[in-house]
């Protein structure tokens, strides 16, 4: 899985590159002074955040494509500043006009550098988002894909069927999911899963507990976890848990397989056939 969204992830980027016919900048730097969150509403733009150690400002570069040069006039970028919160947001005064295939498309794709002290918050629909080096990061998409590393706080996920790959975070929340995949690996804390749906969960070296609340047909692989493993309820999917410090409890099950091996507290397992 990880190999097949890493690749994913490539594709928008070589695929702007070739659909790109006419471009122009929307470049702006913002003092980052008295300033604790930066939040995103993309819409479909792709972007990617950057953290960096020492730096005083933010730093916006937002590249305009259209395949008519009458429309890169109507693509822009607004920010808005409210106390400690800057909002910056993405804007087409044709709406959504980018076509994988078609001939007419117009969008903005942002890269961004700012402190590493900052809170990340992304909102859009179908925006794919790279993420490191900063505060925390709450990520909320529809369809987007999310690859995110070096978070020292929490990272907070809502997606549909988005896929994300997150790697040396401090602690995870996933509130919600219903097709994407999600990977994580290096987390310092806890693990934290509202509800899943089709989407395979996978979860390596984990320092704190995993609670994972209800997942329907989906795939649960959990492994090196120091504390406990919780899980509500499985439908048809399988549980594969290996190497955990603590606990593993699954209260409900469906038809999906169980496996678990070396666990080093209890077991509870409904109905459990495992070997």
């Amino acid at each position: 899985m990880r190999r097949v969204l890493l690749l994913a992830l490539l594709v928008p980027v070589f695929a702007f590159a070739n659909e790109c016919r006419f471009t122009a900048q929307r470049d702006f730097d913002v003092d980052s002074a008295g300033l604790a969150t930066l939040a995103f509403a993309l819409g479909s733009s792709d972007i990617t955040v950057e953290g960096v150690p020492g730096l005083a400002r933010i730093e916006v570069r937002a590249k305009a494509c259209a395949s008519d040069e009458s429309w890169i006039a109507g693509l822009t970028v607004d920010q808005q500043r409210a106390g400690d919160r800057l909002s910056v947001t993405p804007h087409s005064d044709r709406g959504s006009n980018w076509s994988w295939f078609g001939s007419s498309y117009a969008y903005i794709d942002l890269r961004v550098r700012v402190p590493e002290n900052l809170a990340i918050e992304i909102n859009g629909s179908s925006s794919d988002a790279e993420v490191s080096g900063v505060a925390s990061l709450a990520f909320d998409a529809s369809s987007g894909d999310l690859r995110v590393r070096h978070v020292a706080g929490p990272l907070t996920i809502e997606v549909s069927s988005g896929d994300v790959i997150a790697d040396d975070i401090g602690s995870v929340e996933i509130r919600r999911t219903s097709s994407g995949d999600m990977g994580l690996r290096d987390v310092k804390g806890d693990v934290k899963v509202g509800r899943g749906g089709s989407g395979d969960l996978q979860f390596s070296h984990i320092g704190g507990n995993v609670d994972v609340g209800a997942v329907g047909s989906g795939d649960v692989t959990i492994n090196s976890v120091d504390r406990d493993v919780t899980i509500g309820s499985i439908g048809s999917g399988d549980v594969s848990v290996d190497a955990i410090g603590g606990n593993f409890t699954l209260r409900s099950r469906g038809s999906g397989d169980v496996r678990h091996h070396d666990v080093r507290g209890t077991v509870s397992v409904p109905h459990d056939n495992d070997d």
